[in-house]
């Protein structure tokens, strides 16, 4: 690992910047883990795949995170949204749609 300030060349510079993006993938595939997880824990206490509340409270950590590092939030907030969107689609591949999870249980 090499800061940016100490490369000294554009390969120098790209190779680190590809070591980075792999270490976010693999952080990127725990997060999912967690995300597929996430139904068998949700399921028997009938909490849907979308939440919004929850959402909203991940955005606003996201924003955060990109604030106290000096990132732009806006972009981060749009990259959690679409993570979040993907995360909701799982759990509700695994779970069902809400409303017709809903519907399942006011027919029993």
């Amino acid at each position: 690992m090499k800061p940016a300030e100490a490369c000294q060349s554009m390969e120098e510079l790209r190779r680190e910047i590809d070591r980075v993006d792999g270490e976010l993938f693999d952080l990127f595939a725990e997060r999912m883990s967690y995300i597929r997880r996430a139904p068998a824990l949700k399921a028997p206490s009938g909490i849907p795949a979308d939440v919004p509340a929850r959402v909203d409270e991940v955005v606003q950590n996201a924003r955060a995170h990109a604030e106290r590092r000096g990132l732009d939030p806006n972009l981060f907030e749009t990259i959690w949204r679409a993570l979040i969107a993907h995360a909701i689609s799982v759990e509700e591949d695994a779970l069902g749609p809400s409303e017709q999870r809903e519907g399942e249980r006011s027919s029993d």
